[in-house]
């Protein structure tokens, strides 16, 4: 318990540094999905940041990360993006199908494949959300997952975007 709250404190603190790459190495079970996002929270709103985008490896996890924060900041403020997420859903509407198509929420919590396909992708409708991720902080949970050939492409991206478009 009291390593987690060291985490948490530590995280909370490098949220005024100035916008960068940052890396977070805890752990199983120090508490790192809640430090990450306690950090880009501050982060965000420390540096006037339009969003926060998390992405996940998992589906399930997805899902779970957003019904948590839907809960805690309401559900009109997180967009929850997936590939089961794209298909109809008896709860979708044009907003909540735009939103998802343009990432236009303040949360933002999907795949590492959607946002990878976001940025790699030559196809429009995958590029469509591009202009939202600029002023945004992301964060890749579990990104020791990351395929070790996709590992380079996805720094020198990530490090564009930060030196580029905030």
């Amino acid at each position: 318990m009291a390593a987690r709250a060291h985490v948490l404190a530590d995280c909370r603190a490098a949220a005024a540094d100035s916008p960068g790459v940052f890396s977070l190495q805890v752990p199983t079970g120090g508490g790192k999905t809640l430090a990450s996002l306690a950090f880009a929270l501050r982060h965000a709103v420390t540096h006037g940041l339009e969003r926060v985008i998390i992405a996940i490896p998992y589906t399930s996890i997805v899902e779970q990360t957003a019904d948590v924060l839907g809960g805690v900041f309401g559900a009109g403020n997180v967009v929850e993006h997936h590939s089961q997420a794209d298909g109809a859903d008896k709860d979708e509407t044009a907003h909540s199908r735009l939103a998802c198509e343009n990432w236009d929420a303040p949360l933002i919590v999907t795949t590492n494949v959607q946002l990878f396909e976001s940025l790699f992708a030559a196809r429009t409708s995958r590029c469509r959300k591009l202009h939202r991720v600029q002023n945004s902080v992301i964060v890749l949970d579990e990104a020791q997952t990351l395929p070790p050939p996709f590992l380079q492409p996805t720094l020198d991206a990530l490090r564009l975007l930060v030196t580029h478009y905030g």
